[in-house]
């Protein structure tokens, strides 16, 4: 193949969320020889951190929908990305997330494009309601026909993908995320003897739990142990009447972050409290930080947290098992400089943005190869 190799990013929000932050890692590392453009619902933080990168060009909205049932919505979606790709001609076509996996799949193989899709936590996993459950598992085993590759960010991932859809095992291989590592004054370096400080940074809508977390808290009654919580979405107003229940003040919703880099050295523990989840890029920037984590024990989180050693895993909506453990770090913050020592050692080993940057770009090579 000669000249340069366009590839075409799917993804459906361009929100400030893990998908976004996945991509643009890969659009950072991407050599001179790759021509990125990128189709997605709407302009969002996505999209503007791609204008800076000089791609406002090759940016394009498409309107789409998580709805199942909104068919007229979902062909324009695919009507409109058909034109986009006969108008660019890509070589390969990556999409990301749910629906933007079913619209760059259904186009692929009707452009006759290969495509590799990048499952950040499948639609059949624990969690989700069982109609929705068995729906995706027929709809994903039916795209699998028509990916090259799919990617799972997670063993989790992997191991499930196999059991719903063992005829394409071949076609499965497992990518952690991973993120570029910061300057080292922005790791962990100190903890305090009176205080325990936690914080949260998430989308507030189903798939998380801040519910569990925020009252955990609250019935601790310690005012020492004190949680800030960042984020946006559609449960914000219930989050924040969770809070409200709660007048002690060490509980407080801090507002929306598009960068956590600069504050989370300012907390001594990372929690992230599920419902479900892929493989949580907001773990990783706390393991980056050198942040001990508490955690659902959902998706790949398992993978980020080794109980007992960098944080714990908590059974999903078990407020009781999450209180003992918050009891235990306050009364036992001796193990804090410990556990931050093994975090920050598990993001340079296992996730750091050259690692799934390498495995990734192999993975197109391959793909691309296998084309000709």
């Amino acid at each position: 193949m000669t000249g340069k190799i366009k590839i075409l990013y799917i993804l459906t929000k361009s929100d400030l969320g893990g998908v976004s932050k996945y991509l643009l890692e890969i659009i950072n590392h991407l050599s001179g020889n790759i021509e990125p453009y990128f189709v997605m619902s709407s302009p969002g933080y996505f999209s503007e951190e791609l204008e800076k990168l000089g791609f406002k060009e090759n940016i394009f909205f498409v309107p789409m929908t998580n709805s199942i049932v909104n068919l007229p919505l979902h062909i324009k979606s695919n009507l409109q990305t058909l034109n986009i790709i006969r108008k660019i001609k890509p070589d390969l076509i990556h999409c990301n997330s749910t629906t933007g996996g079913i619209i760059g799949r259904f186009c692929g193989a009707l452009t006759f494009k290969p495509v590799i899709f990048t499952a950040h936590g499948w639609a059949f996993t624990d969690g989700i309601s069982k109609s929705k459950q068995i729906f995706y598992r027929c709809l994903e085993t039916f795209l699998a026909f028509f990916t090259k590759k799919i990617i799972c960010v997670s063993d989790f991932d992997n191991k499930l993908a196999q059991k719903v859809m063992p005829l394409f095992k071949n076609k499965l291989i497992t990518i952690h995320n991973g993120i570029a590592d910061s300057e080292t004054m922005f790791i962990k370096k100190n903890f305090p003897d009176n205080k325990l400080r936690m914080v949260m940074i998430s989308r507030f809508c189903p798939q998380k739990d801040p519910y569990t977390l925020i009252n955990a808290v609250g019935e601790l009654d310690n005012s020492n142990v004190e949680l800030d919580l960042y984020g946006y979405g559609e449960e914000l107003p219930a989050v924040l009447d969770t809070i409200q229940k709660y007048d002690s003040g060490n509980i407080r919703y801090k507002g929306e972050i598009s960068d956590v880099t600069t504050v989370l050295k300012n907390y001594d523990v990372y929690c992230l409290i599920s419902n479900w989840e892929g493989l949580p890029i907001g773990i990783i920037e706390a393991l980056r930080a050198g942040l001990p984590v508490i955690a659902s024990d959902v998706g790949g989180c398992a993978e980020e947290v080794v109980d007992g050693e960098n944080g714990f895993l908590i059974q999903k909506n078990n407020i009781e098992q999450l209180k003992e453990k918050l009891k235990f770090l306050y009364e036992n913050k001796y193990l804090l400089p410990e556990f931050s020592k093994k975090s920050r050692q598990l993001y340079e080993t296992e996730f750091t943005a050259d690692k799934m940057c390498k495995k990734t770009f192999n993975l197109y090579k391959d793909v691309l190869k296998e084309n000709v």
